[in-house]
């Protein structure tokens, strides 16, 4: 039988699997994300790729294809594809896939999708929104889930950068990043409230203390509102875990903002937060609080890159094959 391999590449990290059906049987995980320069993650991803096989025993004749999404398609990856523009289909982006080679290995790679905002206006400055490899997440989440092919749905994906994705007729239609995993890193690691909290954020949520951050942020803005913290940290005797979680309700603040200033809750009757982490149950706790009407669910899964990658695939064979 042979074998189908996805690539999952990130700024950070790589991930390489092995997939039976929509089973992922093996995984192999590395710290050579794109940050690492181009022809140095070229080479590491080659020598992953190799091990790979090689512990797998799988013959490169008998790999089916190969499939890869995310930063691998930047100008720091393998080879830089552009982004497709919105409104993004299943079929429009598999009529968008790219063959590459790396030296013996045939690569599939997956665009990214960009949408054009219209947020400097008033001073002719154009500006655009982009996600790769969140693209091949959706569609994995959209197999996933019940809906209706015209229910409008907000998709949150949080992590480094939260990205807010609006789909409507099984289409990605819009997107909105915010750069709240990294902020709130920053300030953990290398901030002077890495004094008062650890860089492993909060161990598990307090809802009265993410509140409270969140209350604040709304109030007085996270430049404030953060030293605030240090000036608690001096007078009063918070557990670590409730100071990580003013801390991460305070920078989790702007994404509610984000929320209100697009209307995203007036405009979706279903929001789906996608992710394991205090990012994600951070946002669905804040957003419940709202004592909204809305449909609002958090989903976790470690398979909607790789589903999605593969509906992206078999579509595009689909679409040859007519």
């Amino acid at each position: 039988m042979k074998k189908i391999i996805t690539i999952d590449a990130g700024t950070s990290n790589v991930r390489i699997r092995l997939v039976d059906g929509e089973n992922i049987t093996f995984e192999k995980k590395s710290s050579n994300g794109v940050k690492i320069g181009k022809e140095k993650f070229k080479e590491k991803l080659y020598e992953s790729l190799k091990e790979f096989v090689k512990e797998n025993n799988i013959d490169i004749n008998y790999i089916e294809y190969i499939l890869a999404s995310g930063m691998i398609t930047s100008p720091l990856g393998l080879q830089e594809i552009p982004h497709i523009y919105v409104p993004v289909s299943l079929n429009k982006i598999s009529q968008n896939l790219v063959k590459s080679k790396l030296y013996e290995f045939d690569i599939y790679l997956i665009p990214g999708v960009k949408v054009e905002k219209e947020y400097f206006k008033d001073n002719n400055i154009k500006s655009i929104d982009v996600i790769r490899g969140e693209e091949v997440e959706v569609f994995g989440i959209l197999k996933e889930i019940e809906i209706t092919t015209d229910e409008p749905i907000l998709i949150i994906l949080p992590g480094s950068h939260n990205k807010f994705i609006e789909i409507k007729n099984k289409e990605i239609i819009d997107l909105t990043t915010t750069m709240s995993g990294e902020i709130l890193e920053l300030m953990t690691k290398y901030s002077i409230l890495k004094v008062s909290v650890d860089e492993n954020y909060a161990e598990e949520l307090d809802n009265k203390f993410l509140k409270l951050g969140n209350d604040i942020g709304v109030k007085y803005g996270i430049g404030q509102g953060s030293f605030m913290l240090r000036g608690l940290d001096l007078n009063e005797k918070f557990s670590l875990n409730e100071k990580q979680n003013y801390l991460l309700g305070l920078i989790l603040s702007e994404d509610i903002k984000v929320l209100e200033h697009n209307k995203f809750l007036d405009k979706y009757k279903k929001v789906i937060i996608a992710g394991g982490n205090n990012l994600a149950k951070g946002l669905y706790e804040l957003i419940k609080s709202k004592n909204t009407d809305k449909d609002i669910t958090i989903i976790v899964s470690d398979k909607f890159a790789t589903i999605g990658a593969l509906k992206i695939y078999n579509k595009m064979i689909e679409n040859i094959n007519q």
